[in-house]
């Protein structure tokens, strides 16, 4: 399989991935929508260009864990980080976690200041007491203690929304998460077309919605891949945990006639990789599994990770990350 084809089939499973990366390096800065989570998403300004979700309480206890966190590796903890300011640990103290970006490719800076929504097993006094070691200011904000620290250097602020419930983030984004649950500002539930796609892709065990342009410069899409594509809109992805990964990609193109050449593209990339797959063994059960299929404006794509093409990956990452 040529190094171009092994790139555009592991784009779409590194969608996924990116997903489920969300609860576990989240600390570097940054289940199903039932009514609880449908709450959280209340806290979602209407500005947020990527959401994505994680029950990390599926992901820890499933076989796939530690496979994941060999191919993610061990991400720094960073001063403003979520677990540097807070000593909360994703993997120990979170249940399940939202995760808001409200910047774009063109606003880098805003990018970085994400929203972090979780709930889990929290102890407030002790975290407001580490904070405040580090120089944090305490005060109100719509009723609630808003823990900040913000200088020149730094900018990050908690608040316990409701008991189980912290927002982490910028403190602006803090304060506009809050103002969009109490209804001072635009809320993302109220973006039709996001909301749509969210009950297309929330059977998963992680999921992400976002603007396809807020997306299409970083990881894990290949510029190469990029550039082939169509005019798209939005892409969405789920995850669903085991052994492995059942994944799910779609992409929302700007009109039909968009969406059939990027099914045509996506098509020709894995008939080519089909036919070199025998190459590659433990790759073909992952092009076994996969489905392609358009429909108006829509075009999905779902595959395995089997057992077995994640010990590939790992093997391959370890590998990198050895030279």
């Amino acid at each position: 399989m040529t190094k171009r084809t092994r790139v555009f089939l592991l784009a779409s499973a590194g969608v996924v991935a990116a997903v489920l990366a969300t609860g576990f390096v989240a600390r570097a800065g940054v289940a199903i929508v039932d009514s609880n989570l449908t709450d959280e998403l209340a806290y979602v300004p209407a500005t947020a260009q990527m959401v994505a979700y994680a029950d990390i309480r599926q992901v820890m206890n499933s076989p796939f864990h530690d496979r994941f966190r060999q191919l993610q590796g061990n991400g720094p903890v960073t001063t403003d980080s979520l677990e540097a300011r807070t000593g909360i640990k994703f993997d120990r103290d979170v249940d399940r976690v939202l995760f808001a970006s409200m910047g774009t490719a063109e606003t880098p800076t805003a990018a970085d200041r994400a929203l972090v929504i979780a709930r889990g097993r929290f102890d407030p006094v002790r975290i407001e007491s580490l904070m405040r070691e580090q120089g944090a200011q305490v005060d109100q904000y719509r009723g609630k203690r808003l823990v900040s620290i913000k200088d020149a250097s730094h900018d990050a602020a908690l608040a316990f929304a409701e008991p189980g419930l912290l927002l982490f983030g910028a403190r602006e984004g803090v304060r506009g998460a809050l103002d969009a649950k109490a209804g001072g500002a635009a809320g993302i539930k109220a973006n039709g077309e996001f909301m749509a796609l969210v009950d297309g892709v929330d059977e998963g065990t992680a999921w992400s919605v976002a603007k396809f342009d807020s997306i299409s410069d970083r990881a894990p899409l290949p510029s190469a891949v990029v550039g082939q594509l169509p005019p798209i809109n939005w892409l969405a992805a789920s995850g669903r945990i085991d052994s492995g990964l059942h994944g799910l990609v779609r992409a929302e193109a700007r009109d039909e006639q968009s969406a059939q050449n990027l099914r045509d593209v996506v098509q020709g990339f894995l008939s080519l990789a089909r036919l070199q797959s025998s190459r590659d063994p433990a790759y073909k059960g992952m092009l076994d599994s996969v489905m392609l299929n358009a429909q108006g404006k829509s075009v999905s794509l779902s595959f395995d990770l089997t057992p077995a093409v994640l010990d590939v990956l790992s093997s391959q990452g370890g590998a990198v990350r050895r030279r």
